[in-house]
């Protein structure tokens, strides 16, 4: 069927398409462009549309709207189809301005978006465009389209628009309503109503809130101080600087938590529409003080010297340390007499009888304390009169007549003894003491001048202290005539040094008057007749007795024999072994395998051998020894098993004697490397409900890291070597997290982490439900 129709410019048109049939036809309209309509359906230029019964009605026919348009009817039987050919003629009084197409009478648009209405008019002369917005206000479009484009819409923007256009023929209008979509503030209650944190360590609290507009987070610290991100300096607490920040998520961070910053702290939520509050209760946990070696400890100290008391706690705060004196006073950090170091530890300096008795330490923290007594007893040394040790002792010396002689009397004792000599008719001379021909100098050396034959008598050096009382007991004799002393033993020797092996040398002579025997060190240092000095001992006789010698005591020792007719020498040589030599050498560091065993050598040429390994930790190893995963072997071999990145570093071998000793150093190098997820989800993952979907995460790393999963309810699913089931959730050995039968309640964040010694990786995926 064809039919011919003609409108002037303007008018509306109406054209009929009904049909028949059974079952019942579908009717659809074909425009001159070859766009195909539907009953009921609007087209993007909103001024064609097609009704119910099939008529197409088109708004304000313009000469766009000219040409053929076709109706067809179509079954599963058959079709059939009507041709219209429409005429639209231009006439002065149709060209007015005529609104050809707009955007929908509703529009929504979220808060803080972008809003565009479009307005397309036409006429002749061309139209202008004009807007007029919820607050009356009109806004002339300076775009041809005549579009009207707004930026961060609020709710001040909602409202109803109208689009005017107009020429000198007429205008043409069409309202458009728009509605700001909004959200009231919101916040995710978690599961964090109560959170512990320890003393000194982090806190953080997440805040996650969601609205339109955005809302702005605030936190309420348990004092009532709001907070956004400041720094607050804590003046009562010795102005210790405390950062608060809040992050743009929400989330509240400060670091070394104290015990005043527990109690409850609040979210608070809000924007334009509404506001929401999370309250959280902080609880921070303290250890009470705990002292290590809280043994009853006795400190024997000589007199005189100083004294370190140890006391070391742990606890959470850190305890401060206290300590008190045998009165029960409390003893200053720092003085003359007292230090107490940062680790606790007290030292006593110079101490006297006095400074005896019980010592207490005490741990205070704000949890609790504890305590540690210590006693401190006062050891004092009697004295000795050069070097020997008893009550008496005596001595005979010879001197020539006319002639100085030195009668030596070195006290040593702690605290020092106080040195004076009793003469015949007890006539007292203390130390020091200076007379006409007589002098005793503060080293308690009794010096006679011009000596006479009168002279000879006992002579008694007496040394006094608080631990007793020495006698030296001196026979002075005293000749005309003076022969110069003759050696009765060679002139020269040369003896092999033993360590640890107590050695005498020899030294003899004759004469008259008997001659004054000194022995010189290697150091320079004289020896007197019947004086001892460290391990030297000049025995009255003559002889030089070294104990326990080391390498130290290697050298030339001389040998002096005076008397008023001259001085003769004597020559001792002492000399000393080898120190042992190691047969290994490692000219490049030792690669080793995370959790691969290692075998280092140190093998010496000399046997007997100390032998001692010096760990990176500085632990150290005797042989045979073993200690955890670390053995030293009878040959000296140390052994590590199952390295770890913990064991890299250098490793020392010391192979010592009685001569001396001779270092190995070892670098170590452990391979290995943090762990790296080589096949991990996409960042969205889309399930179909009920059916399974399957979220891989495989990773590499040395030592083999291990695997879990994170859900959104924040369960940790650890990988394992056996299949492992948890709810509808599978997880396989390799890796895999496999979902059974999913439903919109596993929708969320799942997180895939891979952990060893070295590091962690990690990655999400968000999984969608539909």
């Amino acid at each position: 069927i064809h039919e011919n129709v003609s409108l002037p410019e303007g008018i509306t048109a109406y054209m009929n398409c009904s049909a028949r049939g059974a079952p019942s036809p579908t009717i659809s309209w074909t425009t001159p462009h070859g766009l195909q309509l539907r009953p009921s359906q609007f087209v993007s230029v909103r001024n064609l549309f097609v009704f119910p019964n099939g008529t197409l009605y088109i708004r304000g026919a313009s000469q766009a709207d000219a040409g053929k348009y076709e109706c067809t009817a179509t079954n599963a039987v058959g079709s059939s189809s009507r041709t219209v050919r429409l005429t639209v003629k231009n006439t002065i009084a149709l060209a007015r301005a005529r609104i050809t197409s707009s955007s929908p009478q509703k529009t929504d648009v979220a808060y803080g978006g972008r809003l565009q209405l479009d307005c397309v008019a036409s006429g002749d002369p061309e139209p202008r465009v004009i807007w007029r917005t919820p607050s009356k206000k009109t806004v002339r479009i300076v775009f041809a389209n005549g579009s009207l484009t707004m930026h961060s819409i609020t709710e001040k923007d909602e409202g109803d628009y109208l689009c005017v256009a107009r020429n000198k023929i007429g205008d043409d209008y069409v309202p458009l309503k728009v509605n700001v979509l909004t959200k009231p503030a919101k916040i995710e209650q978690r599961n964090q109503a109560n959170q512990k944190v320890m003393y000194g360590h982090d806190l953080q609290v997440d805040c996650v809130a969601s609205g339109l507009p955005n809302p702005k987070i605030q936190w309420a610290l348990p004092d009532g101080t709001m907070i956004n991100s400041i720094v607050k300096t804590d003046s009562s607490r010795g102005g210790r600087s405390r950062r608060y920040v809040v992050f743009d998520n929400g989330t509240l961070f400060f670091n070394e938590v104290g015990m005043h910053e527990e109690g409850d702290y609040t979210c608070y939520a809000e924007n334009q529409i509404g506001k929401d509050e999370m309250k959280v209760h902080v609880k921070v946990v303290a250890d009470v003080p705990v002292i290590r070696n809280k043994t009853y400890e006795v400190f024997r100290v000589m007199y005189g010297n100083s004294v370190s008391l140890k006391c070391r706690a742990k606890g959470e705060p850190n305890p401060t340390i206290l300590w008190f004196s045998p009165t029960n006073r409390a003893i200053p950090s720092a003085s003359d007499k007292y230090v107490i170091h940062n680790d606790g530890t007290l030292v006593i300096q110079n101490v006297q009888r006095f400074d005896g008795g019980n010592y207490t330490c005490l741990a205070r923290n704000s949890a609790g304390q504890d305590r540690k007594v210590s006693r401190l007893e006062i050891l004092v040394s009697p004295p000795a009169i050069n070097g020997l040790r008893g009550s008496t002792n005596s001595l005979r010396v010879s001197a020539v007549k006319d002639q100085q002689t030195f009668i030596h009397c070195e006290a040593t004792g702690i605290p020092v003894p106080r040195v004076m000599w009793v003469l015949p008719e007890n006539v007292v001379l203390p130390s020091p003491y200076y007379g006409s021909r007589m002098t005793v100098h503060r080293n308690g050396t009794l010096d006679i001048r011009s000596l006479r034959v009168t002279d000879a008598a006992q002579l008694t050096c007496i040394a006094r202290n608080e631990g007793g009382e020495a006698r030296l007991v001196v026979h002075l004799d005293v000749t005309d005539i003076a022969e110069k002393p003759r050696l009765r033993s060679p002139k020269t020797e040369s003896l092999t040094l033993t360590v640890g092996r107590s050695m005498t040398l020899n030294c003899s002579f004759e004469g008259s008057p008997a001659p004054q025997i000194t022995w010189i060190l290697p150091s320079g240092a004289p020896i007197t007749t019947g004086s001892q000095f460290n391990k030297f001992l000049h025995k009255s006789d003559g002889t030089l007795v070294i104990n326990n010698p080391a390498l130290s005591e290697a050298g030339t020792y001389r040998c002096l024999g005076r008397n008023g007719g001259g001085v003769v020498e004597r020559t001792v040589v002492l000399m000393a072994g080898r120190k042992p030599e190691i047969n290994n050498k490692y000219n490049s560091p030792i690669n080793v395998v995370n959790g691969e065993s290692l075998q280092l050598h140190c093998l010496s040429t000399s046997d007997p051998v100390r032998l001692t390994w010096t760990l990176p930790s500085g632990v150290v190893l005797n042989r045979p020894q073993r200690a955890g995963r670390y053995a030293v072997l009878p040959n000296g071999t140390l052994s590590i098993h199952q390295a770890s990145v913990y064991d890299r570093g250098s490793y020392t071998c010391r192979a010592a004697n009685e001569y001396g000793s001779s270092l190995l150093t070892i670098p170590v190098i452990i391979i290995a490397y943090p762990p790296r997820i080589t096949s991990g989800p996409a960042a969205s993952t889309y399930a179909r409900r009920g059916v399974a979907i399957q979220l891989n995460c495989v990773a590499v790393g040395i030592p083999k890291a291990e695997v879990a999963w994170e859900t959104p309810d924040r369960t940790r699913l650890v990988i394992s070597h056996q299949p492992r089931m948890f709810g509808n959730k599978y997880l396989h050995p390799q890796g895999s997290l496999i979902i059974q039968n999913p439903m919109p309640k596993d929708a969320g964040f799942y997180r895939c982490t891979a952990r060893n010694v070295m590091g962690v990786d990690s990655k999400g995926t968000y999984l969608h439900v539909y």
